[in-house]
């Protein structure tokens, strides 16, 4: 009944001000603009609505994601552990220092600054490995050092005004949880294996990609040891294509060091 009495009532306002009663057609076309603003309300809200999902998802627009930061120096934890004491960033800050000044005293002199090609965690310590590029094809020195949370470096080098002498090198050290190998390899080798004088089963890593201003590519890895006294558990070190062929091989007794 309000309704009604409104709709005669805007009839009445109407042949007042035009001097002519509207006929029905004219409120019928009142009434669908009145539907037409409040369908256009309506849609208006939808739209804030889908806007404002889409920019709480980040999808508004054509804006793209953002930018993701380009991976850095390879960093890598061999084997996969939870640390319950992680090596403070001051400690393996002082761990590069001490790897920096070590491939500085390795005694080629034609080989250029020290570079970071990875850095890591295993078994609770921090590692890093270091070289430094020939100025020209020969000539350079490389270098891994380890950390623990205390502190306290403990850096090996290797290098000659020779090298790279050879297709693959290896060297280490022997723990009592804990054996490493580090050296380069050919960069056409995709990985390289680990063989045990003990029997156990082969430890494979990639090669860390070096770069263009060396030669070679370099390697490091980690696998456990049950006491030092045996020494050091790698018999022999393989350079691996992409199809699994053997391109190197060396023999930690003998022909693994750098000529």
């Amino acid at each position: 009944m309000l309704d009604l009495h409104q709709r005669l009532q805007e009839l009445a306002d109407a042949a007042t001000r035009d001097g002519a009663t509207p006929g029905p057609a004219d409120a019928n076309r009142r009434g669908r603009r009145r539907r037409r603003r409040i369908a256009g309300g309506v849609a208006s809200l939808l739209l804030v609505a889908v806007v404002a999902g889409a920019a709480v998802t980040g999808q508004l627009g054509d804006r793209p994601p953002g930018p993701v930061a380009p991976p850095g120096v390879p960093s890598t934890t061999s084997p996969p552990e939870v640390r319950a004491h992680p090596v403070p960033a001051e400690v393996t800050a002082q761990l590069w220092e001490d790897t920096k000044t070590a491939l500085g005293e390795c005694g080629v002199r034609k080989a250029a600054g020290p570079r970071m090609i990875a850095r890591g965690m295993a078994y609770g310590n921090a590692w890093v490995l270091g070289a430094r590029p020939p100025q020209a094809s020969k000539g350079m020195c490389w270098s891994s050092g380890e950390a623990g949370p205390g502190g306290g470096s403990q850096v090996g080098t290797s290098g000659s005004a020779g090298s790279p002498s050879r297709e693959i090198v290896a060297s280490g050290s022997s723990g009592d949880n804990y054996g490493s190998a580090y050296g380069y390899v050919a960069k056409r080798a995709t990985l390289v294996r680990l063989v045990f004088n003990d029997g156990r089963a082969p430890v494979e890593v990639a090669p860390v990609q070096a770069g263009a201003r060396f030669p070679v590519n370099f390697y490091i890895a980690y696998f456990p040891q049950q006491g030092a006294s045996g020494g050091w558990r790698v018999a022999r070190v393989l350079a691996l294509d992409r199809d699994g062929r053997t391109i190197a091989h060396c023999r930690t007794k003998d022909t693994c060091a750098e000529d």
